[in-house]
């Protein structure tokens, strides 16, 4: 990383992240924590799934993970926090288990000394300065740097622990160098893994908040389904929830649960939260986990209440919600089973008639037209910084 360091240290620094982020010794570790698991010493090995495409279930039962942020200095030690987080969900008996968005943002731990950056810093952005040694740097920069280690890291891990617990795991995001949607760019990129340990899916988050585009990231340009345990999800990324088109895609190609990682950077607020998943779900008729991303991070508050939401007449307090965690800025596990047939018994009685030939005749020029307004108003904003005026803005979790 040439922006960051001499060619020594460079050199000295590769060596370091390598060790760090070795794939055998994390397998490894995650094997031994499985074995010296006391809660599962009663249950038997998980038994390989077949190749064929199995039955959709009746019921399922499901996990939303609410991690609470921090750094980790080594990938055992990201094994052991993984692990931890995942076991509790097995323990419960869950069969998916879903984490948040940023969940692989400990992994910037690896870099030695950025912890306390971290720590110490107001911002991202500063932190990342510090990092840098003063050099002129974005956390695109920064985290394109680490991208080789962390995704071994995290890919790593995520497929180890599905493994060794017997699951199937939405692995929330991990911003990673990804050149499968285009050119070459940073994106907020997830792993679908199921319970032998193989990919089954990868997923990226198509809509950015604005302080992620200025950082230097870039959307991704698909919203790509797949299959859990005979069920057909999809895995919109937090902002993706502000707008209905991911859902109606998804919805479209068959999904009937939708797991949306968060990472909320806001205190928080139930109306705030009620932006997202939750009338999504409403609109689009399936089954909803939302996995948050808690604490304090580089100035950062990250809140949310992890959920599992359904469309309201099916819900069992005719609210759309089937389990919520209890807090918003503390970790939690939140376990609950769905009813498939009765999602199904609820469509069948409530279909939605969509009317393609009235979309037809305005999809197009609308979105053409959304994206000039966004040009202007975007021109709009620079003038009015530049002439000393205010432009006044609305925040999204």
């Amino acid at each position: 990383m040439p922006s960051f360091t001499s060619s020594i240290r460079k050199q000295l620094l590769h060596h370091l992240l390598a060790n760090r982020s070795r794939p055998e010794g994390i397998v490894r570790h995650i094997r031994t924590l499985r074995r010296h698991d006391s809660r599962l010493q009663r249950v038997s090995d998980p038994v390989p799934e077949s190749t064929a495409s199995p039955v959709r279930p009746s019921t399922m039962r499901v996990a939303a993970v609410q991690m609470r942020i921090c750094t980790v200095r080594s990938g055992r030690a990201y094994a052991e926090l993984i692990y931890r987080l995942a076991a509790r969900a097995a323990c419960a008996g869950a069969s998916v288990v879903a984490f948040p968005e940023y969940s692989g943002l400990p992994l910037v731990g690896l870099v030695p000394g950025i912890g306390r950056a971290l720590a110490g810093a107001s911002s991202l952005d500063e932190a990342t300065a510090v990092a840098a040694s003063g050099e002129p740097a974005r956390p695109a920069d920064l985290l394109a740097a680490l991208s080789p280690y962390s995704q071994r890291v995290y890919t790593s891990v995520f497929s180890a622990v599905a493994r060794e617990l017997g699951v199937y795991i939405v692995t929330g995001t991990m911003v990673l160098h990804d050149e499968t949607e285009g050119p070459a760019a940073m994106r907020h990129v997830g792993f679908v893994y199921g319970p032998t340990g193989d990919r089954l899916a990868r997923y990226s988050k198509s809509h950015l908040m604005p302080s992620e585009a200025h950082w230097g990231f870039e959307p991704g340009r698909s919203i790509p389904t797949f299959n859990i345990g005979g069920v057909v999800a999809a895995a919109p990324v937090c902002m993706d929830a502000t707008y209905f088109e991911p859902f109606r895609i998804a919805r479209a190609a068959g999904v009937d649960i939708v797991i949306v990682p968060s990472a909320n950077n806001e205190p928080y607020n139930v109306w705030y939260a009620m932006r997202g998943i939750w009338p999504r779900v409403q609109e689009a008729q399936m089954f909803g986990l939302s996995s948050c991303m808690v604490g304090t991070l580089a100035g950062m508050e990250f809140t949310g209440r992890s959920a599992i939401v359904c469309p309201i007449d099916i819900s069992p307090g005719g609210d759309g919600v089937v389990a919520q965690a209890s807090s918003h800025d503390d970790e939690e596990v939140v376990t609950a089973d769905i009813s498939l047939d009765a999602l199904y018994a609820y469509r069948a009685a409530n279909p939605l008639r969509f009317n393609p030939m009235l979309y037809s005749n305005y999809s197009v020029g609308l979105y053409a037209a959304a994206r000039k307004y966004r040009t202007e108003a975007g021109n709009s904003h620079e003038r009015s910084k530049n002439s000393g005026g205010s432009v006044r803005t609305s925040r999204r979790s």
